[in-house]
């Protein structure tokens, strides 16, 4: 709960101050500098890109209900609303949520959960698409465990989950610097360098164990490709999973 907590925190700051840089952290957008619709663009054409390597497996077989895990305002969950009859976004940041209301609040077929612990609030086999990037490599890895065992618990027969984490380290002085020095060290220096009062956190979960989960829930791992998502010094995997 100590951590759960800590991360709600965290988003919730990083939410209240700047939201949009928050999710898409480009140079050049921090301090309010995303114009909203170049924003919401990114994520049509990320979904795009997902609609194609969904042909590639024919999944999911029916669109229904898609899942956006760590929604943040909705960049994500805007482009796949128009795609499926119901979207659920969830994150666990109440500021986020707020935005995510307000900024998609003509879009009948979304809705948008704060939630944390689990999600217990959908139904088991029952969700046709789940998609999460840039999201579960800031939880803390045990909580990682439980969110991608959920996973597998709430896709439907037919369906398809795609979702990124970081699995390591490169080895080189990023790498190391991130594999040696904990964030209780590193986060006073992010804060101090964006000039913000959060800091978001990164952490692995080995490739086994995601592997190790999958096989528990007799689900099939349908491709895993290497993901830079994370950026420089991590090792990141995107999995897709049937």
């Amino acid at each position: 709960m100590k951590e759960l907590e800590r991360l709600r925190a965290t988003w919730g700051a990083l939410g209240e101050d700047d939201p949009l840089w928050a999710i898409l952290s480009y140079p050049d957008k921090r301090g309010g500098r995303w114009d909203i619709a170049d924003f919401f663009a990114t994520g049509e054409a990320e979904i795009a890109l997902l609609d194609a390597q969904s042909a590639d497996f024919g999944r999911p077989r029916t669109h229904g209900v898609a899942l956006d895990f760590g929604c943040g305002v909705g960049r994500l969950s805007r482009a796949l609303a128009t795609r499926y009859a119901s979207v659920v976004g969830v994150d666990i940041s109440p500021s986020m949520i707020a935005q995510a209301r307000r900024l998609n609040a003509g879009v009948a077929n979304l809705q948008f959960v704060e939630n944390s612990i689990g999600l217990s609030f959908i139904d088991d086999a029952s969700v046709d698409l789940i998609y999460s990037v840039i999201a579960l490599q800031h939880v803390p890895t045990v909580l990682q465990s439980g969110y991608i065992e959920e996973f597998m618990r709430v896709l439907a027969p037919g369906g398809f989950a795609v979702f990124q984490v970081v699995c390591g380290y490169t080895h080189d002085a990023r790498g190391l610097l991130h594999r040696f020095v904990p964030n209780a060290v590193l986060n006073p220096l992010r804060r101090r360098l964006y000039a913000s009062r959060a800091a978001f956190e990164m952490h692995v979960i080995a490739e086994s164990t995601v592997r190790k989960i999958a096989e528990n829930a007799q689900r099939c791992i349908l491709r895993v490709d290497d993901d830079g998502c994370a950026g420089a010094g991590f090792v990141g995997r995107r999995f897709f999973v049937g």
